[in-house]
């Protein structure tokens, strides 16, 4: 019991709040039944107002969701294009590389495939060195003394006469290019068997065929093959193409300049040549 304004109010029983509360809650139920499309009509309507405003609280959270996103994939595709470019390069450099080995494999081909020299042995050789200087043209082979290498022993490639041995040690041998200034190889013409010498220049491209006299028959394009005298190089061997000839009325000579046949620019192996003769004197002795 209380009072409100002076008037006496009674509090309500708990039946009369059940009472109430059971009429209102059948009320609603029968309102929701008859008027359910204008409940879906305001829940649409509040729905429509509330959208901005959701994408509106949601907004920061998103972006910054966004953004690390696509920090994170960027960086992932940065490291990625770097792995691909260092695995490109080593592809690039794995092909390069497979490329020389084929042309060597070819090359060695050709060198093995070639017809053995009559009265020689043969065994490859590999390259350790190179050296040149204005007076000089040498090769450093893997091959020593206790391989039975000699001094003044030749050597070739597929193509032509590389040069000759002039100095052996224990492990390697130093091989004089025929380029050299101070070799010379005794020749003889495949076309008509003029026979000359050959001297190195002391370029790889360029040798010289001095002393021929103005009658000599001699050519561009002819092919000058070792004729074996000396006894230093096997004979028939190709050594050198000539380029050209200039006759010269004011000199007593002819000026005639070739090109060595061997490859001696690109050279990982080249063949020693025993003659078997030497051989069998050195197995036995």
């Amino acid at each position: 019991m209380g009072t409100f304004l002076g008037w006496s109010i009674t509090r309500p029983s708990n039946f009369a709040k059940f009472a109430v509360l059971a009429v209102a809650s059948v009320a609603l139920i029968i309102a929701d039944a008859r008027h359910r499309h204008v409940a879906i009509a305001v829940d649409g309507a509040m729905a429509r107002i509330a959208y901005p405003l959701q994408v509106l609280a949601a907004w920061p959270a998103t972006t910054v969701e966004g953004v690390w996103h696509d920090m994170r994939t960027n960086t992932r595709l940065r490291h990625e294009n770097d792995r691909l470019t260092r695995d490109n390069r080593l592809l690039q450099a794995a092909v390069t590389r497979l490329g020389a080995l084929s042309a060597e494999v070819q090359r060695l081909r050709k060198i093995l495939k070639a017809p053995p020299l009559p009265g020689y042995r043969e065994t490859l050789a590999g390259i350790l060195g190179v050296s040149s200087g204005p007076f000089t043209r040498e090769l450093t082979l893997d091959e020593g003394r206790p391989q039975h290498v000699y001094v003044g022993q030749p050597v070739i490639d597929a193509h032509g006469i590389v040069g000759q041995i002039i100095k052996v040690g224990p492990d390697t041998s130093r091989v004089m290019l025929v380029t050299d200034p101070n070799s010379g190889v005794p020749v003889v013409s495949q076309r008509n068997g003029l026979r000359a010498i050959v001297f190195g220049t002391g370029s790889l491209r360029r040798l010289k065929v001095p002393y021929l006299p103005m009658t000599a028959d001699i050519r561009a394009g002819d092919i000058l093959v070792s004729s074996g005298l000396g006894g230093v190089f096997p004979a028939g061997y190709p050594v050198a193409k000539v380029e050209r000839v200039i006759s010269d009325p004011n000199e007593a000579f002819l000026t005639v300049t070739a090109r060595p046949l061997a490859q001696l620019n690109h050279h990982t192996d080249v063949v020693l040549l025993w003659p078997l003769s030497r051989t069998a004197r050195t197995h036995h002795g």
